[in-house]
């Protein structure tokens, strides 16, 4: 298997981000989870990938496994799988940046779609190679 690059970013949780049940709302997990996943494809890819595909969601799998507070500082970490003709799935982890203690592991299944066109869009070797370890 080749060397996948994995993005990682650091957050901070505030007030806003917790809910009525005092622990950071799902709804929150997963704007984090889409941020990370543009900024990782907008850091890598070509312009004219950015400008001719975009990255449509088809399915979402999320595990709790614990619950920050305010004021908590969190690392998002996220990097590519497995893919088929034009669908590929994204993975996740969120965990306490103090302790490495999981909050939530994640994997979305992404479709590539031709902004043009609208269709679904083959991932080729040039879009494989933007999540190399290398690129």
């Amino acid at each position: 298997m080749e060397n996948l690059h994995v993005f990682s970013r650091t957050i901070q949780v505030n007030n806003d981000h917790i809910d009525a049940l005092h622990h950071v709302n799902n709804v929150q997990y997963l704007q984090w989870m889409m941020e990370a996943a543009e900024q990782h494809w907008q850091s890598r890819a070509q312009p004219e990938m950015i400008s001719d595909l975009i990255w449509v969601v088809r399915r979402h799998e999320i595990d709790y496994l614990g619950q920050p507070i305010a004021g908590d500082v969190l690392l998002l970490s996220t990097w590519t799988g497995s893919y088929a003709g034009a669908v590929w799935w994204r993975h996740f982890t969120i965990q306490q940046a103090a302790n490495n203690a999981p909050l939530v592991t994640a994997a979305t299944q992404f479709a590539l779609v031709n902004r043009k066109t609208g269709k679904p869009q083959p991932i080729r070797q040039p879009i494989v190679s933007v999540f190399l370890e290398q690129a």
